[in-house]
Formats: structure tokens, C-alpha cells, sequence
């Protein structure tokens, strides 16, 4: 008897049909391996679903018979999703998108994505076509998936390292241009995009139609807002109409959490809990400096010009650019959990081309284009070290010089030190609190220092927001003091830890490339950890190093 999944899949199928090849482990993670918790970090990436089904809809979505359907193969695994690649018996592409099970929000995610690819095709942006979606696994094929129609190109982060100079400056145009066309697409109201019938009960401000539906401003999709417990509290997720209620609703929405699921916990970095001897850090604390944040945000208010409505890629680096074998930009993919935040909340440049911390890009002075006259004397090492510094610098300075010229308001914002301030506050605001509390305190700490925050006007005046004339969050001398050495110690381990984990070649959840990599990085392992034990002065550092190895398995909160 023939298996129910054959039959489903010869249902599209011609008369000659031949059952296509599906690629070796479609259901399971083969995008690397972990140094630590393992098992679990794999758990989470195993898929199940019918891959007959998901054959059918592949090929329903081109208007095709299964039959043409030659291959499914896995494409690429990234930290959300897995890229399945439909190939056609005339060589053409289709991709499908399934989320793992810890991408969060389901629903959302997926549906936010179908909706932003579709605006952004209505204006030309060069962006995938979506050919059909599911933000629902209620059905056949078992899981949320998002149709792709694959676009010419390969990663910009293929090559981005190895371009020569004017090759980057033009890509880095291209970037610019294109960021331009899409920051200035107008909007009614921050959120994610989605369309009207993906939604249900949720607030919707209505943006423009399409051939799939009405787009409307709802919910913001980013990954923080759904985190763990967070997807069921009954808080403002989004749209806002204004500024204040867009900068107060991440902090109310912590105090949401901690109020009904907050418990004592150690620092998300294992090796941060050594500073505070090992012992849990209270929820009660986190609460109160949310507090103070609050206290602080009608005070932070900027001008209109500011509180635009902007649409950013969520993670615009080289692996989300699509180049041509001329260099020409073909695409901008992985628009999954993208926000529309105002402009003085996600103004920014890409981390790619971004090289703050350097006077000549922030006083925005043009940086030297060419490599001193002793380049030769220097050691291979410190040649690329040199070369490598002077390329951001033109990146980043290229890079705002044709924001000023091209987008003005964003040019502002990114040089406009009390703006930056806000958004820092807003982002350690908006993180999920997993232990952390320092990082917020500390940002509050810096609002005080510097209030009133004046920003400039339109007419190149300063403002001072209402409110703004006394600071309504004070410390005492001797807190501010602690809390600064804290911070700095907290920082040095920060620092300590990317040491390590740029030493065995691994990020912060151990993912490395292959089993040849993962056993090199476990050799570095015991390397660094004989190291420190030799350096513990007693028992019990010992004993508390041996119980709070950073890369060892652990339980996770």
C-alpha cells in the first residue's frame, strides 16, 4: 500500500510524474555544532514537518505541477531559520523559510515578514518576492513557512573582507541609496507591519493596500517584545502614535514581566556572577531603575522631526546583501522581526561600515585614503591591521557624508550626542531582564550627568524638551561612585569573555562551523581553563571557577 504522504504528493503531479529528490536531513540542524548544551541548542533547531505537503504548496505557489519539481534541498541555517531551496525541472528557484521553534513571535514573525516584503516591493526596493506563507502550523504541511522567490546574487560577506577600496565605496553607495528610498517611505504609526487579516483583536492603523490585502501598522514583531513569557502579557505591544508612548511602553512592559513572572536568577553571563560573589540578582532591583526610567521619559521628548516613524532592516551586515558578479547590489533579504520605531529611536549606521569611537568619523574629518610610506617594514599582522582601520574609516565617513546630503534628519540624529543617549536608554530598557540590572543603572546614571538634553531644532537652534529643567531621577554621590566601578568591572568581564570566545572561534551560545573546529575549540577550552585555575589564590575560587565555567553545560533560566 502507498504511504498517505506519496499519495499528497502526487496529487499536483502530470501523468509522467517522477518523485523528486529531497536532500538529506531537511528535519534536523546541520548548520554547525556547540561547544556547550548541545543537545539543547540542536532540540531547538529539529524541525518536523510533511516535507510531501510542503513540496505541494512549493510548487502550487509558482503554478506548477509537482512533477516539474525536481529537488528540495537545504540551503542555509541561520539562528531563526532554516532556508529550504525548491528547484524546478527549468533550473528556477523557489525558497522556503521555516522558522525553528524558538523563534519567537510565532505568528507574528513570519506574518510581519510577508507583510514588509510586500510594501517594500510596492517601492521598488530590490527585495525577494513572497509567493505564498503560512503564520500558522495548523496546517498541512505542519509548520509556519514563508515562499520566497529566489533572487540573483550571492553574500556581500562572501567577498566584503577581500574588495578592493573603490569596490566598497561603491557597494557602500548603493547601501545608502537604498536605505534612503526605504527610511523614507512615510508611516502612520511605530509597530511591524502585517496585513489586516493576519490580525485579529490587535490595534491597526491602516498604511496602504495590496494585491494580498490591506498593510496596516500593528504589534511590534521584534524578538525581545515575545521573549519567553512575554508573548502572553497583556501589555501595549504596538502601534503608538506618538513618541512618549513608544518610549515608555518597552519599560512598562518589563514591569509586566517581572511583576508576574520574575524570580531571583544569576547574570546571563556566567562570568559576570563572579563579581557578585555568585548570588542571584532580585527582580525587585531591575523594577525599581525601570521606574526611574519612566520618571525619566517625559523629560526625553524630542522635536517632530525626529519622532518620524522609520523603517530599519533588522540586521542590515554583508550576509543579508545580495551582489552580482559586477558588484551591483540584488538584493536585501532576512526582514524578519523589522521594526518601525521614530527616527531618534533606531537611527544608526550599519555595523558593517560603522567605526565610532574614532575621532576623524565622529568629527566626521575625511580620513586618509592611502597607507603610510612604512607599510613595508610592518609585519603581515600589523598590515592588516592598519588596512583594515582605514577601511572603516572611509566606510564610515563615506557613509554619513552621503547620509548628510541624502537624508538629512537621519545625518542629524546619528551626530546628535543627546539623541544617541536616548536610544541607548531605550534599548537597555527594552532588554529582556535576564540578570542585568548595571547596564540600565548605569545608562540613567549618564541621562542625569547630562540633563537638560537639548537637541537641535530645525533651524539649527537648541531645545530643551518640557520637563527638562531639573532631573526627576537623583543617586547619592556614593551610589553613582559604586555603580561607575561596578560597570567598569562588569565591562572588563565583558571584554574578557569575547577574548575567549574570539580563541576558540565561537559566539555567545558556542556555536562553531564543523566537528574539526569544535575540537579545536575544545582543546582552547582546557587550555583556558587550566590557565585560571593556576591563577586562583584559594580554595574556593577554585571551587567557584570548577562550578561556573563559562563554557561548560549548564542549566539555563
Amino acid at each position: 500500500m502507498r504511504s498517505p504522504q506519496l499519495l499528497s504528493c502526487r496529487r499536483l503531479s502530470s501523468s509522467s510524474w517522477k518523485r523528486p529528490s529531497f536532500g538529506p536531513n531537511l528535519l534536523e540542524y546541520t548548520g554547525g555544532r556547540f561547544l556547550f548544551n548541545e543537545e539543547l541548542r540542536r532540540s531547538e533547531r529539529r524541525l518536523n514537518f510533511n516535507v510531501n505537503e510542503l513540496a505541494n504548496v512549493l510548487c502550487h505557489s509558482v503554478g506548477r505541477p509537482v512533477g516539474d519539481l525536481v529537488s528540495i534541498t537545504k540551503l542555509v541555517e541561520g539562528g531563526f531559520n532554516r532556508v529550504l531551496q525548491a528547484t524546478l525541472n527549468d533550473d528556477r528557484k523557489v525558497l522556503a523559510r521555516i522558522p525553528f521553534r524558538i523563534t519567537a513571535p510565532a505568528h507574528y514573525a513570519t506574518a510581519s515578514e510577508a507583510a514588509t516584503l510586500t510594501l517594500l516591493r510596492q517601492h521598488s526596493i530590490p527585495v525577494p518576492k513572497v509567493l505564498g506563507y503560512s503564520c500558522t502550523s495548523a496546517n498541512p504541511v505542519g509548520t509556519e513557512y514563508l515562499l520566497l522567490e529566489k533572487l540573483e546574487g550571492k553574500p556581500l560577506s562572501d567577498t566584503w573582507f577581500s574588495l578592493e577600496p573603490e569596490v566598497l565605496t561603491s557597494i557602500t553607495k548603493q547601501i545608502v541609496d537604498i536605505e534612503v528610498r526605504y527610511m523614507s517611505i512615510p508611516f502612520p504609526a511605530s509597530g511591524s507591519l502585517y496585513f489586516d487579516n493576519d490580525l485579529t483583536t490587535e490595534k491597526m492603523v491602516p498604511v496602504q493596500d495590496s494585491e494580498r490585502g490591506k498593510i496596516i501598522v500593528g504589534p511590534l514583531a521584534t524578538y525581545a517584545w515575545w521573549y519567553q513569557q512575554r508573548a502572553a502579557l497583556h501589555v501595549d505591544k504596538g502601534p503608538w502614535n506618538n513618541f512618549s508612548q513608544c518610549f515608555e511602553a518597552p519599560a512598562r512592559r518589563e514591569l509586566g514581566s517581572l511583576k508576574q513572572h520574575g524570580k531571583p536568577r544569576l547574570h546571563y553571563e556566567r562570568s559576570v556572577s563572579e563579581l557578585h560573589g555568585f548570588k542571584e540578582r532580585l527582580p525587585a532591583t531591575h523594577a525599581k531603575f525601570l521606574s526611574d526610567y519612566l520618571k525619566l521619559a517625559p523629560s526625553l521628548d524630542v522635536p517632530e522631526r525626529f519622532t518620524r516613524p522609520t523603517l530599519r532592516h533588522p540586521d542590515f551586515s554583508p550576509s543579508n546583501i545580495l551582489i552580482n558578479d559586477n558588484n551591483e547590489i540584488t538584493g536585501i533579504i532576512d526582514w524578519q522581526h523589522a521594526a518601525i520605531l521614530p527616527l531618534a529611536l533606531c537611527a544608526g549606521v550599519p555595523r558593517c561600515v560603522q567605526n565610532w569611537g574614532n575621532s576623524e568619523s565622529t568629527a566626521q574629518i575625511t580620513p586618509p585614503t592611502a597607507l603610510p610610506a612604512n607599510l613595508e617594514s610592518l609585519t603581515p599582522a600589523e598590515q592588516h591591521n592598519l588596512e583594515e582601520r582605514l577601511r572603516k574609516k572611509n566606510l564610515h565617513c563615506y557613509y554619513t557624508d552621503s547620509m548628510r546630503r541624502h537624508l538629512p534628519d537621519h545625518f542629524d540624529a546619528i551626530h546628535d550626542e543627546s539623541l544617541m543617549l536616548r536610544a541607548k536608554l531605550y534599548d537597555r530598557a527594552a532588554a529582556p531582564w535576564e540578570g542585568d540590572s548595571l547596564s540600565l543603572k548605569h545608562t540613567i546614571i549618564d541621562v542625569m550627568s547630562k540633563c537638560p538634553l537639548h537637541v537641535s531644532t530645525d533651524d539649527g537652534a537648541t531645545s530643551t524638551p518640557a520637563l527638562a529643567t531639573e532631573c526627576p531621577v537623583t543617586y547619592s554621590h556614593d551610589e553613582i561612585v559604586q555603580c561607575m566601578e561596578e560597570f567598569k568591572q562588569q565591562e572588563e568581564k565583558y571584554d574578557d569573555v569575547a577574548d575567549m570566545r574570539a580563541m576558540m572561534g565561537t559566539n555567545a551560545i558556542g556555536w562553531v562551523e564543523n566537528d574539526e573546529h569544535l575540537e579545536m575549540a575544545k582543546e582552547m577550552k582546557e587550555a583556558i581553563r587550566n590557565a585560571s585555575l593556576e591563577l586562583c589564590e584559594t580554595e574556593d575560587e577554585r571551587r567557584s571557577l570548577v562550578d561556573h565555567f563559562p563554557f561548560d553545560d549548564h542549566e539555563e533560566d
